[in-house]
């Protein structure tokens, strides 16, 4: 079998309400936009190269957030193919008898529902994780480690003219990780991967909560930890907030943060008397339907607006 290195760039709505989202009906959730692969020989030296981007149909304004990662620009994909004839040409450039190794299982799962949403009949070869692999190798099977990490594991230093988030160059980059590895060829099959079903987050998943005692006066703990560095609903990683809490009617304060993979988002705190008589801070972190970026600079400017005005009643005591 032909070894090939597979890695793929794509984009995704700006927001749930866009005419992209529901046009797709949740069925596509990650347009690809670019597909880049290197051809390996016995002795995994590359020996081809295929580099497409690809103009999106369905979701046809790119995400800033994929912009300012990739680097792909909307005039690079003006003049780009549709998927279905970069696909056929991807699929006749790998031949017949190929194996495609991808880091992970991300690039399969959206490879694959794009194949099932453009109506393509033409399978893809099978599909092998270079990523478990090497946790096999280095002793940690149950660890997913990055391509980066891998690359400083066995001292493969990034090329300069080979920026990451580039389908060819990570293509490129596994490739080279490929070729330290000492695990044969044969033991590839072993790695098989399925495509995983890939869905949007619904609102319940979009939203998070977690409560607090009040140990001191509220004032003072809207400064805590817990109020200023909150967890994005979506993913759970932690942000410090864009802006301060404005102060809302019912002992209620709200601000702003922003996670880079999933856009803005509202956080709430809301003070509560229990049943045990103590009162407690509960904090709802729910993310916003609209993530256009005029939208996130005007809400951020509102929202200055907002506690400038705050802070200017309370310096005169109103």
């Amino acid at each position: 079998m032909q070894p090939i290195i597979l890695d793929l760039e794509w984009n995704q709505p700006t927001n749930f309400r866009s005419g992209g989202y529901r046009t797709s009906g949740g069925k596509l959730v990650f347009e690809m936009i670019q597909i880049g692969a290197v051809k390996l020989n016995e002795n995994r030296e590359i020996v081809d190269t295929f580099n497409q981007l690809i103009q999106p149909s369905c979701y046809t304004r790119l995400n800033p957030h994929i912009v300012k990662i990739t680097h792909i620009t909307p005039d690079e994909l003006a003049d780009a193919p549709y998927f279905l004839e970069a696909y056929n040409a991807f699929m006749d450039w790998c031949g017949d008898d190929s194996v495609l190794l991808t880091w992970g299982c991300d690039d399969i799962s959206v490879f694959e529902q794009n194949v099932r949403y453009f109506g393509s009949e033409r399978k893809l070869p099978p599909i092998c994780d270079i990523q478990r692999l090497f946790a096999e190798e280095i002793g940690t099977p149950k660890e997913r480690k990055s391509l980066r990490h891998a690359m400083e594991y066995l001292e493969i230093e990034p090329s300069e003219d080979r920026a990451f988030h580039n389908a060819l160059n990570d293509a490129w980059y596994t490739a080279q990780v490929f070729a330290h590895m000492s695990t044969g060829n044969e033991k590839l099959g072993e790695y098989r991967l399925k495509a995983k079903p890939i869905v949007h987050q619904d609102k319940r998943h979009r939203t998070s909560l977690s409560v607090r005692k009040v140990t001191r006066g509220v004032p003072t703990m809207l400064k805590s930890r817990f109020c200023v560095h909150t967890p994005c609903p979506v993913c759970g990683r932690v942000y410090q907030l864009s802006q301060g809490y404005v102060t809302q009617p019912g002992r209620q304060y709200t601000a702003l943060a922003q996670c880079p993979d999933h856009g803005l988002y509202y956080v709430r705190i809301r003070v509560v008397t229990h049943e045990d008589k103590q009162r407690y801070l509960e904090r709802v972190a729910e993310l916003t339907d609209e993530q256009s970026p005029a939208y996130v600079s005007t809400k951020l400017l509102q929202w200055q607006n907002k506690l400038n005005a705050q802070q200017k009643r309370a310096e005169n005591g109103i």
